[in-house]
């Protein structure tokens, strides 16, 4: 996300505790929920769009989101920024975006938001794909393609690791490609893990169910390809 500055502290909402939490108000943001979305649809700030502020959570004191200037957050997006796609509220948007750092959610003005592109040959899928604290490999293998990943919780956390506290996940499975929608099914996996992946412009986008390792684990997030 470009200049956010403290907003980052709102981080991992892609892939920590909140991750794909469903809200009980539906005026509140922390990303895109994968029981609630099919697919996994990909967005792109719009040329002509300019500066684009977030909007503020709603809660009983206040009305937002909305285009009131109580609601306008310091954070913004550029045209070319893309963003993970969620629920709608009457003008309003609620995406997740990853800045190099981590991930945040947050509300946009859905007129600013215009369909991404998306990579649909598997060449553009494999190689090896890193955010924080987790690592994703696909391959093109001789029954197609093959991903597998590694992720972590608390890996950053000099405490957490002090006491052996870190809870790590992982999957591997084959990557099922359809009209730009990546699946995969980790058959061996106790719990059910199970991804949705979509590649567009230089990223990959990710978003599990949360099953896919111990608690607080994701492999939710905007990775890039290892040594870009």
């Amino acid at each position: 996300m470009r200049r956010l500055g403290l907003a980052c502290a709102a981080t991992a909402l892609f892939v920590a505790p909140l991750a794909a939490r469903a809200q009980s108000d539906d005026r509140f943001c922390s990303g895109v929920d994968f029981a609630n979305t099919p697919s996994l649809v990909i967005g792109r700030i719009k040329a002509d769009a300019g500066k684009v502020n977030f909007r503020k959570n709603g809660d009983k004191k206040n009305a937002c989101p909305s285009a009131a200037a109580a609601c306008q957050e310091k954070a913004y997006l550029v045209p070319g920024d893309l963003v993970a796609v969620g629920a709608k509220r009457g003008e309003f948007t609620c995406v997740a975006y990853d800045n190099g750092k981590g991930d945040r959610g947050g509300w946009l003005p859905s007129s600013a938001i215009e369909p991404a592109p998306v990579e649909t040959s598997p060449e553009s899928w494999t190689g090896h794909w890193k955010r924080v604290e987790a690592d994703i490999t696909i391959e093109n293998a001789k029954n197609g393609l093959q991903a597998q990943g590694e992720a972590t919780f608390g890996a950053l956390d000099p405490e957490r690791v002090k006491r052996g506290a870190v809870n790590l996940g992982s999957f591997s499975g084959p990557l099922v490609l359809k009209n730009g929608q990546g699946t995969v099914v980790d058959s061996d996996s106790v719990s059910g893990c199970d991804l949705r992946m979509v590649r567009a412009g230089a990223f990959l986008f990710v978003r599990d169910n949360m099953q896919c390792g111990g608690m607080n684990v994701s492999f939710s997030g905007m990775y890039r390809k290892a040594g870009n």
